[in-house]
């Protein structure tokens, strides 16, 4: 019991991760205005197209006003196919990091998750962390992972 203790202790203390990111549909923040330039450096395309990941910076005044934005496949119905956009924030309480390192993004694809995408994104505080998500084209669910 005791080590069982001091094991989820230490998770708590080192393994969780310090911002919790959420993924949430694009909110009206995100408009062309607020794509970040230059869109060749801070845009990139995946899936032979079909997956554009983009960060949106909301407020150039502030030092933390950056988003991460991925226009993605829908499954197809009628008329379709139909693309969305899905935001990834930094979390509830603040939904906006310093910058996401779109340039510096690399993808491996897993049939089981669909395409996975690892991106650096660095905070206010001076820290980086590698934020992965999956984009699973068939369902067009994006999760995090």
């Amino acid at each position: 019991m005791r080590i069982t203790s001091l094991a989820t202790a230490a998770l708590l203390a080192f393994g969780a991760p310090a911002q919790a990111f959420m993924v949430a549909p694009c909110g009206p923040e995100f408009t062309p205005l607020t794509i970040t330039e230059p869109w060749e450096e801070m845009s990139r395309t995946f899936a032979n197209g079909a997956i554009r990941v983009f960060e949106i910076f909301i407020d150039p005044n502030v030092a933390s006003g950056a988003a991460l934005g991925i226009l993605h496949p829908i499954p197809a119905s009628e008329g379709g196919p139909y693309r969305t956009c899905t935001a990834i924030y930094a979390g509830h309480d603040h939904r906006y990091f310093g910058q996401a390192y779109v340039s510096e993004a690399t993808a491996v694809y897993d049939a089981s998750l669909g395409l996975i995408v690892t991106i650096p994104v660095s905070f206010t505080d001076g820290s980086r962390r590698m934020l992965r998500f999956a984009v699973n084209q068939a369902t067009g669910v994006v999760s995090l992972l």
